[in-house]
């Protein structure tokens, strides 16, 4: 019986307010405001039973590159910074600054522990980048520089200057490396030009040639490659700028000898290439005083 008067007095107190809004009798507010209400719960409701029947769908998180993908990415964008700063010889701060940051990238993820005794470390590699002077790429300056010690660095700008003036520099340079044969081979072009300041800055003549220094090389550990340049040759590439230095060309120098006699040591100075980096594609090694040189293979 209480049941039934509480449903008679719920359908009681509803039937006003239904016959007063089909009348089109505006219903008491506190009505009005009980009939949105009751709409918002129902709504709320319906949209809960909706997600909570809905599959449950797990997030998958993005796939991460692959160590190759990374180190592919890198030097894409070291190729791109050795390129815009002319292998480094004309590189901004910026430029120095990011070609640094990427060297460091890639050798973090160097594949190769043990690069110097390698097999993919022989080969011909063509220098692309370098934060030193590119001439220093051959093992002939590697021991004047062991040689020369503190004033070495007087020396690499004196050779510098010289061979720059009137449109001179470095050409192309390859290294070859042959750790079967223990030999290691640099081949740098070098454009030399003559001039006179006082009549204009435009040279009288001008030719490239190359300069070869081989020498010995031996693992000496997993990253260390030990050097003695023995000799350099003079190739004169191009024979028809000045044919009266035709007799330099296939000119050797016997260097390990002079530097034997100069040092008065029985063999030429030992000097130290390390390689942090190796794969198929690309190579940085660096000097003992932390030069670092990119190679891409030829």
């Amino acid at each position: 019986a209480t049941r039934f008067c509480a449903s008679m007095s719920a359908s009681t107190l509803a039937a006003p307010l239904r016959v007063a809004h089909s009348a089109g009798v505006r219903a008491p507010g506190g009505a009005r405001r009980s009939f949105r209400a009751t709409r918002i719960v129902s709504r709320a409701v319906a949209e809960d039973e909706s997600s909570s029947s809905a599959v449950y769908q797990p997030a998958v998180a993005p796939e991460q590159p692959s160590g190759a993908d990374v180190n592919a990415a890198a030097k894409k964008r070291l190729l791109a910074v050795a390129a815009a700063s002319g292998r480094g010889l004309d590189a901004t701060p910026a430029q120095k600054i990011a070609a640094s940051s990427l060297i460091g990238e890639l050798i973090a993820a160097n594949p190769n522990p043990e690069p110097a005794t390698s097999p993919t470390i022989d080969g011909d590699w063509e220098l692309i980048y370098s934060d030193t002077f590119l001439f220093r790429s051959s093992p002939f300056f590697w021991a004047v520089g062991s040689m020369m010690g503190d004033t070495a660095d007087f020396f690499y700008q004196a050779h510098s200057h010289q061979t720059g003036i009137f449109g001179g520099g470095v050409g192309r340079v390859v290294q070859t490396v042959d750790t079967k044969g223990g030999r290691l081979i640099s081949d740098c072009v070098v454009k030399a030009s003559v001039g006179l300041p006082l009549l204009g800055f435009s040279p009288i003549f001008a030719g490239y040639g190359s300069v070869i220094t081989a020498g010995r090389c031996a693992a000496k550990d997993g990253t260390r490659l030990a050097v003695t340049a023995e000799t350099t040759t003079v190739r004169q590439d191009d024979a028809n700028v000045l044919p009266q230095l035709n007799f330099l060309n296939g000119t050797t120098v016997p260097v390990e000898d002079v530097m034997k006699q100069v040092g008065g040591g029985e063999a030429g100075p030992e000097v130290y290439l390390d390689t942090f980096y190796l794969d198929d594609e690309m190579r940085i090694s660096k000097l003992e005083d932390g030069s670092v040189f990119v190679y891409q293979r030829c």
